[in-house]
Order: C-alpha cells, then structure tokens, then sequence
C-alpha cells in the first residue's frame, strides 16, 4: 500500500498545467514523473498491486497510455494492445467507439482480432477524469468478446467521474477528490 509521502512524491513530480487544452481545465503532464526515479518503483508497485487478477493482455489507451501500459506489460510479462484515436493509420479492419470529454468528443479504435473471446484485459491509461475513454475502451473490448477485469490510472480525478465507472474495478496511484 502506498504512503502518504509516496504520494506526495507523485504529486511532486506531475507538473500541473491550468486552462489546458481548454479555459477551466487541468492537464495533468506526467511526462516528468515518467523521467523521474519515481517511475521504475510505481510500476512495479502498480503491478504487483494487480497481478491477483491475471490478465492476459493490457490495453493502452493513445497516448500516455501506452507508455504506462507497456510498462506494465513487461512488468508482468503479459503482451501489450492498443486503443488508438480515430485516424491513426492502422492496418485491417477497425472497431470504433466514440465518447464524451470534458471539452467534446472523440473515437478511439481497436484492431479486430488482436483480442479473443478468452482473453482477460486490463486497461491502462495515465488519467482518468469522467472516464469517457475508459467506457469507450471497455465498449471496444467487450466487442471482441474478450473480458476487462479493471482498469489502472497513475491518476484519478474521483471529483469529476462518472457513474458509469461504477462498474469497473479501477486501480490508481494517486485519487484526487478534492
């Protein structure tokens, strides 16, 4: 279990940048906590915070996501996914799901057949604020057949989620409620 000085040290180390990318919202760089000494212990303590569950696959959702994911994955010595935005150039056919954010809309898309109707996933992004990306992301993945059993942030703005998130385990670092 995290300490209260370790959170300290995540906030301490995720810069804070106000009206971004829009007036009255926070963006929350992690950028310096990937950079800092802090990163190598939180993923290893994140993953051994959630290897009860066995998953066979982590999903990362564009962008942060992956770098958060894929460290996971190779903490846990599971293979890694992608859930990209609408556009990206990915090859073969394209499940899409679109969601609110707190300043508009997007679509986030995943490759068919990289899940299967046995796999177990856990998504992982770097943020959760309302939590539009995370229910869009489990949406693409029930689609394939495969099962989400949780999703994991570095942060969690609990003040700002949505009801909708009710239904999934969620594992963060740092929960930030104002």
């Amino acid at each position: 279990m995290r300490t209260n000085t370790y959170k300290d040290l995540i906030k301490k180390n995720v810069r804070t940048v106000p009206d971004y990318p829009v007036q009255g919202v926070n963006f929350y760089d992690v950028n310096s906590l990937f950079s800092s000494d802090l990163w190598v212990p939180l993923v290893k303590e994140m993953a051994d915070e959630m290897n009860h569950i066995h998953p066979t696959h982590i999903i990362g959702i564009e962008s942060r996501g992956f770098v958060y994911g894929s460290a996971l994955s190779q903490e846990m010595g599971i293979p890694f996914c992608m859930v990209r935005k609408k556009g990206a150039k990915y090859p073969g056919k394209l499940l899409e799901q679109s969601y609110q954010l707190e300043y508009g809309t997007d679509t986030l898309t995943l490759q068919e057949g990289i899940l299967g109707h046995t796999s177990r996933v856990l998504i992982a992004d770097d943020l959760i604020a309302t939590g539009g990306s995370m229910i869009a992301t489990e949406k693409l993945i029930s689609q394939t057949g495969a099962r989400v059993e949780g999703v994991t942030t570095i942060i969690n703005l609990k003040y700002i989620n949505s009801p909708d998130l009710v239904n999934l385990d969620i594992w963060s670092a740092l929960e930030i409620v104002k």
